[in-house]
């Protein structure tokens, strides 16, 4: 069997793992170390191909998180195209898809998720689209142009789509696919962004949506999808079905962490992580979407399948591969953009118990902030909606778990000073 001996072992090819082999080389210039990536291509950004990607407005080249000549300068040896099928904790050993066995020192496990596919009746139908890869990208981006040159007509021109789901994925697609020249019809089953956001945000976002041209299918999920040979049309179980030339589905990732299979790795639906970023096998720590790391600040392991979360912890893993001891102290964050609009979200949405507006969410001239408080009275989460110039505080308001202290009325008028509330 063809084997190899590495001092760090990154399984992954995404944000997490290229953000690791940074910190890595920040630290450690010699050790030998290996970057598995099951795409074909070196690691890249995921938040670009919802949007700018998309829209035609960044290439293919624009997306990856470092030059290809990085990783020949810091002697990263980097293994596209592969996966890792077996790993033995206990010999400190993967096995590569093609056979090869890599033996480590030090392992990331950073192999992040996959969309999850709809499994009702007409979900294998052609034209059904799932967001998570630049080629799945790809792929969808050809569908538009061509449903723009001879698709269904609409008021506009030419070209149908449905997209399923109405979290911040589904939302971007269906932003995103309106400004390409389609008609939209969104559908879901739940409020706009209901892990994120309370009921006047979703009601903003509603209404927001529909001025810039999105249909909207509220409270609602299809039951079936029809179409001779290719999808064109999404059936509901009640109401009209929709006429479309494609279908996008946004409904949820599943974590990829097979390779945990027959290992003593704890995992629940996640691979938790200690505040170091590293899991109870000392040695081996994971990153990135598939990790739920340990926060001290909320007491408990939180998941966050965002760009940052992938940077902040694959440093962290990196560094203490590296032989620190750096310990976690992120707030948690998250961003999207909808047409012109710009959210960016801080803290635990899952700790919050009520939540406050500060200001009024005016769909003509949107600027608000609202605060998620937690049963004990502290900030949980912040969530600033076309609002600027205050990132800073709002994450310390997140940073420190203020108390709210009976400020409730002072904090929903927007004149109040929060800087009052940092002492």
């Amino acid at each position: 069997m063809n084997k190899q001996h590495v001092k760090y072992l990154l399984v992954g090819g995404g944000l997490a793992s290229s953000s690791a082999a940074e910190a890595i080389r920040e630290l450690d210039q010699a050790g030998s170390m290996l970057l598995v990536a099951q795409e074909s291509i070196r690691p890249y950004h995921r938040p670009p191909l919802s949007k700018e990607f998309l829209r035609g407005e960044k290439r293919r080249e624009e997306l990856f998180t470092l030059p290809l000549p990085w990783f020949d300068e810091h002697k990263v040896e980097l293994r596209t195209g592969r996966r890792v099928s077996q790993l033995d904790t206990e010999r400190r050993a993967a096995t590569l898809d093609d056979g090869q066995e890599i033996s480590f020192d030090r392992l990331l496990i950073a192999t992040g998720g996959s969309a999850l596919h709809m499994t009702i009746p007409g979900a294998e139908l052609p034209n059904v689209f799932y967001v998570r890869t630049v080629d799945d990208t790809q792929r969808l981006s050809y569908a538009v142009d061509k449903a723009l040159r001879e698709g269904q007509r609409h008021e506009r021109g030419r070209g149908k789509a449905v997209v399923i789901g109405g979290g911040f994925l589904g939302v971007e697609l269906a932003a995103t696919l309106t400004q390409r020249g389609l008609a939209v019809q969104l559908v879901h089953g739940h409020p706009l962004w209901n892990r994120f956001a309370g009921e006047s945000t979703s009601q903003f976002l509603s209404r927001y949506l529909e001025q810039h041209g999105v249909g909207l299918v509220c409270g609602s999920r299809p039951s079936a999808l029809e179409g001779d040979g290719r999808v064109q049309r999404v059936v509901l179980p009640n109401g009209p079905a929709l006429e479309c030339d494609l279908v996008i589905a946004a409904v949820g990732m599943r974590l990829n962490r097979d390779l945990l299979r027959g290992t003593p790795v704890r995992a629940e639906n996640a691979i938790l992580v200690d505040e170091h970023a590293q899991t109870n096998v000392p040695g081996i720590f994971a990153a990135g979407d598939c990790a739920a790391i340990f926060d001290p600040r909320f007491g408990k392991h939180r998941t966050m399948d965002h760009w940052d979360n992938a940077i902040t912890t694959g440093r962290l893993a990196g560094r203490n591969m590296a032989g620190q001891n750096d310990a976690y102290d992120g707030t948690g964050y998250f961003f999207s953009d909808v047409f012109s609009l710009s959210i960016s979200v801080w803290g635990e949405a899952r700790a919050v118990d009520r939540r406050l507006l500060r200001g009024t969410p005016n769909v003509e001239s949107p600027d608000f902030v609202e605060i998620g408080v937690a049963a004990d009275g502290r900030i949980a989460q912040v969530a600033a909606i076309a609002h600027a110039g205050e990132d800073e505080l709002l994450q310390e308001l997140v940073k420190r778990r203020l108390p709210i202290n009976g400020n409730e009325e002072s904090i929903k008028d927007p004149k109040f000073d929060l800087k009052k509330l940092l002492g």
